[in-house]
């Protein structure tokens, strides 16, 4: 077995990183994500607490793209979601 050049690894590593972020924006996880905030919007309330049991990395995707667009976002206590404020 040959061990693969660090360059090369960071290359398979960024493009598998794009493709699992992809996937976790198009996922039903997402989806119930923004539905979540749209409802607490419609409520009057400006927070939502998001929980899940997906990859921690899925998580982290969603915590940056949310704070990419201007949302508030921190790790809920337990590890398995986000509280979202706007």
């Amino acid at each position: 077995m040959k061990l693969q050049p660090a360059a090369e690894m960071k290359k398979v590593s960024v493009s598998n990183f794009d493709k699992l972020r992809a996937d976790a924006l198009q996922s039903d996880d997402f989806k119930n994500l923004v539905k979540g905030i749209e409802n607490q919007a419609e409520k009057g309330l400006c927070e939502y607490t998001y929980y899940n049991n997906a990859n921690h990395q899925v998580i982290a995707i969603f915590q940056q793209v949310l704070l990419e667009n201007g949302y508030k976002v921190g790790k809920h206590i337990s590890g398995l979601g986000l509280n979202i404020k706007w």
